[in-house]
């Protein structure tokens, strides 16, 4: 086997173990140069789409917190790539409330809003799509299929859905959030980096989803605007996550992004960071739901499974 060749199927193999795509239309992408050994996951192009992606990835590891079912963290079970599109394959039970949790909706009780700014919900031939009503950035569904569209669940007084009364521009109250996103405090420059590695862990569901194959779900959340934190009780060990990350490329640099972070952090084995930007991997190693006689985790799945119904 040549050099060239081996390269081209070990590029195909780490594809598709952090992808979820098959092993055959790896291997297509690797036979046209499109991923290789040191970058075999694409990136998306745009800095729009980088930024889209990220917001979306951030947006789902707050709302869900640790109510995700049968290890799909952030609700994922897949990614199909094809140049910079984007196609994520949602767990069918969790796709509702996942899209309800993106759409952009004021909370009065909240004092803001909730959700992704700019995003919209399109439907054209027969494919469902999140929009970013400002860009060309949007992000295929597979798994989602809601007729005419979709609704809040349980919609409560206080929520005005600035997805359906706006429908195709930007509200005021998504432009406020959308600056306070983009150029962060004064002490944060990297917002290009931190967009980058968000967007990157969202296009690697497979290895995100490591973390939940104990029990089936992972505890996610967010401290601010510039880290996303998995938490687990068992199982996969975090550095060993977080090498498979870095195997994966997630931190492969791009000439057009300062990846200069503003203050200095020690590096840590369990975190990826890029400019200041974090993914932080926490295993417990917890006792309490070890055993075989436990009956936790089937009531904890019972409780998470009464949130999508």
């Amino acid at each position: 086997m040549s050099k060239k060749q081996s390269n081209r199927k070990r590029a195909a193999s780490l594809c598709s173990r952090a992808t979820g795509m098959t092993y055959s239309r790896c291997l297509e992408s690797a036979m046209n140069g499109h991923i290789t050994p040191l970058r075999p996951v694409p990136d998306a192009n745009s800095p729009e789409q980088r930024r889209f992606e990220a917001r979306i990835a951030h947006t789902l590891a707050y709302t869900l917190r640790d109510r995700q079912l049968d290890s799909a963290v952030l609700g994922v079970q897949g990614v199909r790539l094809q140049g910079e599109q984007l196609t994520l394959r949602l767990h069918p039970i969790m796709a509702r409330r996942i899209v309800a949790d993106l759409l952009p909706v004021f909370d009065v009780a909240y004092g803001g809003l909730r959700g992704v700014p700019g995003l919209r919900i399109r439907y054209r031939a027969g494919e469902w799509s999140l929009v970013d009503v400002r860009s060309s950035a949007r992000v295929h569904l597979e798994g989602f299929d809601l007729r005419p569209g979709p609704k809040l669940p349980a919609v409560e007084r206080g929520l005005t859905p600035v997805w359906r009364d706006v429908p195709d521009r930007l509200s005021r109250i998504e432009r406020d959030e959308i600056v306070s996103w983009e150029t962060g405090s004064e002490c944060r420059r990297t917002t290009d980096a931190r967009d980058l590695l968000f967007s990157r862990i969202l296009r690697r569901p497979l290895l995100v989803n490591r973390a939940g194959t104990s029990h089936g779900w992972v505890n996610t959340y967010s401290h601010h605007d510039h880290d996303i934190v998995f938490e687990w009780c068992c199982g996969a060990e975090a550095e060993e996550l977080a090498d498979a990350l870095r195997v994966s490329g997630i931190e492969n640099r791009i000439e057009t992004i300062d990846f200069r972070a503003s203050f200095d952090c020690e590096p840590h084995a369990e975190r990826i960071d890029m400019g200041d930007a974090s993914i932080v991997l926490r295993c417990l190693n917890a006792s309490w739901c070890r055993g075989d006689d436990w009956a936790g985790p089937a009531a904890i799945a019972r409780s998470n499974l009464r949130r999508y119904q």
